[in-house]
């Protein structure tokens, strides 16, 4: 009978917690910076204002200022022309919010991507029946394919891992600035490299990029069910089969198999009564033989060591070998083991897993470059819609199950973050009403960074769900500047919502765009960045940097129009209690 295995997940909500870890280091760095960042604006930058600044101005200030004039009253033209035309504007923002909806579903998802790590593992499968001399020999034939790979800084393996026919090696890279190919470009050769050996299979992947989220293949995929472990295995082989053919794999592997060759031995007891034989003695008989127990203990040089008796291994690794083995019947007379057992041969598990007190089979996935683990995890789930009765569950296990935990926790960060800035927004203006206006700036900035995204320049992962909380509150800004000030135009000035919003846009529009252009040459180096860490500090670059642009763009001409939907329509008017006249806001 093959082993019981047992296989519990308690380990989950640690890997969750790391990863949260790491996000929550990278939000706290946000904050700290955003929080420093407001105490010099309040304090050193009014003095060095105060010092620095002088009237009139060089060339370069003349030919700033009157740039941006220039643009400021082509703006004003066109946004006084959107208005015009506020049905088609509201139209569009329609078909961005629905555009955006449609790329956050159809976006790739991961829980990090793959980085550069100068290193990658090798798992080498031999076939069931392999010894350890068998997977040694194919282990240095992979060692001979891949010595000349120049990038490779050193290598080891190990045959034998977990069980005779697996095997493990690791390879080192040189440092980043010593190669000219990455990580992900070596294990594609790697890969095939390994593809021409045969008798064994073997797959070359990365260090998971997050620490704590597990080892070994990127997908782990657990079928379950109350039924015989036999039929979860074939089941879980269907979906194995199906999954390898739709080219989105390299490799997928089950952990359990029923292709084991499994001798038993089976006793005629009647015969072995006629003889004289017990069946206590047959099984001591072969346990002696090729049992491999010790039975004794001797000292020497001050170690003890086992004694371990057993036959030949040539005779022990061969079945009808069994047969040619005497057992001493109760008159002490020896007799040949054929003449009261007979050989069966069958295939069976070497192990029966079972996950969270069921039976099961575990899928673990290498998806081919290009494929995201979300991807692969979407393919399988497919799959068991499509293969699985009823009475089958499916659970995760390793990364796939940190990913599935900590990737559904997006919306509801965002959503909270959300509801935080429009409280903070209606506190600071007194109203419902204009924290909504604002607030019609972030879809439009979600629009812009989920382009890329869509487009397969990087994932939906943890770096960049970071990037996208923070563009919320990097987003409002522009409406805050241009709500804040057409306020205070209708307060002071008694204008309507139009002339104020229109009068506002075109003041503030030197600092959102000096805004904007700061944070998107601030976030260059990210994107730019190279050698270890790069992907994830281009993921939420890219992410910032798009959705401040494209929502920059936008933002300029839908906050005005809402403004002209949806704020007050009179506004209390304050006039200057010295001269009883509206007080003008200054002009740049």
């Amino acid at each position: 009978m093959g082993v019981l295995r047992i296989v519990t997940e308690r380990r989950p909500l640690r890997r969750v917690v790391r990863v949260l870890a790491v996000v929550s280091g990278l939000s706290l760095a946000l904050a700290g910076a955003v929080v420093i960042s407001g105490f010099i604006a309040l304090t050193v930058s009014p003095m060095m204002a105060a010092r620095l600044l002088t009237t009139g101005g060089g060339r370069f200030q003349r030919f700033v200022d009157h740039t941006f004039e220039t643009i400021g009253n082509w703006y004003g033209r066109r946004l006084t022309g959107s208005l015009s035309l506020r049905p088609i504007t509201l139209l569009i923002v329609v078909a961005l919010i629905g555009t955006t909806v449609f790329m956050f579903e159809k976006t790739s998802t991961e829980l990090a991507p793959d980085e550069d790590q100068g290193a990658a593992f090798a798992v080498v499968n031999a076939p069931p029946y392999a010894t350890i001399d068998y997977t040694q020999k194919y282990l240095d034939a992979i060692s001979e394919r891949i010595k000349d790979v120049p990038e490779i800084d050193a290598r080891f393996s190990i045959a034998g891992i977990s069980a005779a026919n697996s095997a493990f090696s690791g390879l080192v890279l040189k440092p980043w600035e010593q190669r000219k190919r990455s990580q992900a470009q070596i294990q594609q050769e790697l890969q095939t490299r390994l593809n021409g050996v045969a008798g064994v299979q073997a797959f070359v992947f990365g260090i998971p990029s997050l620490p704590g989220t597990g080892g070994g293949l990127p997908i782990s995929f657990v079928i379950q069910s109350t039924n015989d472990a036999s039929r979860v295995y074939a089941y879980a082989e269907d979906i194995k089969k199906k999954a390898q053919a739709s080219g989105k794999f390299i490799v997928v592997q089950d952990s359990i198999s029923f292709e084991t060759p499994q001798v038993e031995v089976l006793v005629d007891r009647q015969r072995a009564a006629a003889l004289g034989v017990s069946v206590a003695d047959i099984g001591n008989t072969l346990t002696l033989l090729v049992g491999e127990n010790s039975v004794a203990k001797f000292d020497r040089d001050s170690r003890a060591y086992d004694i371990i008796p057993q036959v030949p291994q040539a005779d022990r690794f061969n079945p009808e070998s069994l047969q040619k083995f005497f057992v001493r019947n109760q008159s002490g007379t020896m007799l040949p083991l054929s003449s009261v057992v007979t050989l069966k041969t069958v295939a069976s598990a070497p192990a029966i897993e079972q996950f969270n007190q069921l039976n099961s089979a575990t899928l673990t996935a290498l998806p081919v470059p290009g494929v995201t683990t979300g991807q692969g995890l979407q393919e399988l789930q497919e799959l068991t819609k499509q293969v699985l009765p009823a009475g089958y569950f499916v659970q995760y296990a390793g990364q796939s199950r940190t990913e599935i935990a900590a990737g559904n926790t997006l919306l509801i960060a965002f959503g909270l973050a959300i509801i935080v800035i429009y409280l903070v927004l209606a506190a600071q203006f007194e109203s419902f009403r204009d924290p909504f206006v604002i607030m019609m700036a972030v879809p439009l900035s979600m629009f812009g960074a989920l382009v890329p995204l869509n487009l397969g320049l990087t994932t939906i992962n943890i770096y960049t769900q970071v990037g996208l909380i923070t563009l919320v509150g990097l987003i409002t800004k522009h409406g805050i500047l241009m709500v804040q000030f057409a306020n205070e135009l209708r307060e002071t000035s008694g204008v309507d919502r139009r002339t104020a919003i229109i009068q506002a846009a075109q003041i503030r529009l030197r600092p959102i765009l000096m805004t904007t252009a700061a944070m998107v040459l601030g976030v260059l180096p990210l994107i730019l960045s190279t050698g270890a860490g790069a992907k994830a500090r281009f993921s939420m670059g890219l992410v910032i940097a798009a959705g401040m642009a494209v929502g920059t763009i936008f933002t300029l001409f839908v906050v005005p129009m809402f403004y002209t939907l949806v704020s007050a329509r009179n506004r209390p008017q304050r006039r200057n209690e010295a001269t009883h006249a509206p007080v003008l806001p200054p002009t740049e």
